[in-house]
């Protein structure tokens, strides 16, 4: 696989705000529940946002790793829907105007789909420059984003679980760097360790 691209994505841990379903981007909330987990997968570079909820992540899960946290790679700014859920917002018109158009439709006083993508874009090419394998603990619609344009599927069709590790794969850099559909890609489930 000498010119290959391989990157996996992760999704960090459970916070309260994930348990109650509401929307977390900025706001900085540690993991709850943390469990010892049956990772199949080796890094001794992890790339992730800045935020708490991914540098426990991948201390949990990599912790001999070097983690190397990039603010580029945080979720989406929900401005006034941050730490809100459907139930407190599904009676307001602009909450409903953004889940049914969330690519041209901003959040009041958060952040454009089109401004997150780039900078989540930008952040991903200025890492990945070389041949090699890429382990990434991010933020679900950061997943989402990528995925979308790994696969060329719509941002609506994909979802990002917690728990997962979801590789794309492409058999040459240039494919990657020309934005080419990845050759491959895999889902395998991060599981708890069994206690003895």
């Amino acid at each position: 696989m000498g010119n290959a691209v391989t990157i996996h994505l992760i999704r960090h841990g459970k916070t309260q705000a994930n348990i109650e379903r509401k929307y977390i981007g900025h706001t900085d909330e540690p993991l709850v529940n943390v469990e010892a987990v049956n990772m199949p997968l080796d890094a001794k570079i992890v790339y992730g946002s800045d935020l708490l909820r991914c540098k426990q992540t991948a201390n949990l899960y990599f912790p001999n790793a070097n983690y190397v946290a990039n603010s580029n790679l945080r979720e989406l700014d929900f401005g006034h829907f941050e730490m809100k859920t459907y139930e407190d917002l599904k009676n307001d018109a602009e909450y409903r105007a953004w889940v049914t158009d969330p690519e041209n439709v901003t959040p009041p006083d958060g952040e454009s789909f089109q401004h997150f993508k780039k900078r989540v874009f930008t952040a991903l090419t200025d890492i990945i420059c070389e041949q090699g394998n890429y382990t990434f603990i991010i933020h679900g619609g950061v997943i989402r984003v990528w995925l979308a344009a790994f696969l060329h599927k719509p941002f609506q069709d994909v979802t990002a679980k917690h728990d997962t590790i979801y590789t794309c794969s492409w058999k040459e850099f240039f494919s990657w760097k020309e934005g080419t559909q990845c050759t491959s890609i895999s889902e395998v489930p991060i599981t708890v360790k069994e206690s003895l």
